[in-house]
């Protein structure tokens, strides 16, 4: 009897540890420039795709990201070649490098670089309202966690709604906020911040700015990408 407690028991445990990697298992594609990671003494180490954009993977910010495949000939076959990658990502975890984010490759394919600049998984801090300036500490920020969604703190409050973007238009939904009281100037600013990101209608990419029309304004929002130094 006991043995069969224990044996249920252990296979409880399994069920929920399968429950929770099936959890954290994520698909994505990525486009990139397929490249081999060499180490210092110049030998090969595997591979790695130098990604258009920074994508937010498993909530860490990342420029690149390395591959794993079982068909190497493949990635020989679209070495320093723009690619289209789709795979499964993987967790490892290394002594001296810790977590590693690795792309099991299922399809990749070679396809030409569109320039297209991608806000999903990025973050950015306001550093000019349609040429008003801004205020300094009262930070305004704007994220795009995933597709469809955006959120940011307004000057005083946290804001959060969704985001419709398609090519270089964006349109906001409507956006709910918190109602904590800061000072009237902060006040004014996060007003008029709210309501121009209500107006929005474009971005655009020049870097190191993300530049943002609306309609109403005759100068865009710009603003600068914030980058998290803990991750």
């Amino acid at each position: 009897m006991r043995l069969m407690r224990i044996a249920a028991g252990l296979s409880l445990s399994l069920f929920l540890i399968s429950l929770v990697a099936n959890a954290q298992e994520q698909t994505i594609t990525v486009t990139g420039k397929l490249t081999r990671v060499m180490a210092s003494g110049g030998e090969s180490t595997g591979w790695a795709i130098e990604l258009d954009a920074e994508t937010n993977v498993g909530g860490k910010q990342i420029h690149s990201i390395e591959v794993s495949s079982r068909d190497i000939d493949k990635l020989k076959q679209f070495d320093n070649k723009h690619v289209l990658a789709s795979g499964k990502i993987l967790h490892r975890q290394g002594v001296e490098t810790g977590d590693r984010i690795i792309l099991e490759v299922s399809s990749i394919q070679e396809t030409k670089y569109s320039g297209a600049f991608s806000l999903i998984g990025s973050e950015w801090l306001l550093e000019d309202l349609a040429g008003a300036g801004v205020i300094d500490k009262a930070q305004a920020t704007l994220a795009f966690s995933e597709e469809g969604k955006v959120a940011g703190k307004g000057s005083c409050n946290r804001f959060f709604g969704t985001a419709k973007i398609t090519g270089g238009k964006i349109q906001f939904g409507p956006l709910g906020a918190t109602r904590m009281a800061c000072p009237e100037a902060i006040m004014d600013q996060e007003t008029k911040y709210l309501v121009a990101l209500q107006k929005a209608d474009g971005f655009e990419w020049k870097d190191p700015y993300l530049l943002l029309h609306a309609k109403g304004f005759e100068k865009p929002l710009r603003f600068t990408r914030l980058i998290d130094k803990k991750k």
